[in-house]
């Protein structure tokens, strides 16, 4: 005689039913690329010298269909958390007697690292994000340590060196003639 289980036989098909669906959607899945964004901001930066760019961007499902909800995410930029740095006092240790993180240390601040170096890929991949939408216009940025500044060139956002856009704008160098009258003896 044979018992059967319609408990167990209704969550197999359940369960069944379940992972076909799963397979479906991993299957269905886009995988979304800079065309599926808007930027809503476009920052400049150096770090380490070098010409970085990254930027805040926003889920675009079309032209005038912009993701509102939410702070947005970041394109081209990593956090890495900071911890406090103490001594390795094991002998045993590979790292005795160096500075290593602080075990079980809660983080006391984070790092940016950008990704994104400033080179024409990048540049027309940034580009191709930028536009203006029902959500507003990208905004061009500047980052230096001091302060950061809106560009009101884009040809020059696009172009300029950082260097270049910091001495300009920052430090101000420009050239000052100074005629002095002269003097009759």
């Amino acid at each position: 005689m044979e018992e059967k289980y319609p408990l167990l036989d209704i969550f197999h098909n359940l369960f069944s039913l379940y992972i076909g669906i799963t397979r479906v959607l991993l299957v269905a899945k886009k995988k979304l690329s800079e065309k599926d964004f808007w930027a809503q901001q476009v920052i400049r930066a150096q770090q380490d010298g070098k010409d970085c760019i990254f930027a805040l961007v926003r889920r675009r499902y079309s032209e005038d269909d912009i993701e509102s909800v939410g702070p947005g995410e970041y394109f081209g930029i990593d956090r890495k958390p900071n911890y406090a740095k103490v001594t390795d006092n094991d002998p045993d240790s590979e790292t005795y007697t160096q500075r290593i993180d602080k075990p079980n240390a809660e983080p006391t601040g984070v790092r940016l690292i950008y990704l994104d170096k400033f080179t024409p890929e990048n540049i027309k991949k940034y580009k191709s994000m930028c536009s203006v939408t029902t959500f507003g216009t990208t905004q061009l940025i500047y980052k230096f340590k001091q302060i950061n500044i809106t560009a009101d060139k884009v040809d020059e956002f696009w172009s300029a060196p950082q260097d270049e856009v910091y001495n300009k704008y920052i430090l101000k160098e420009t050239v000052i003639k100074i005629e002095h009258p002269k003097r009759e003896k």
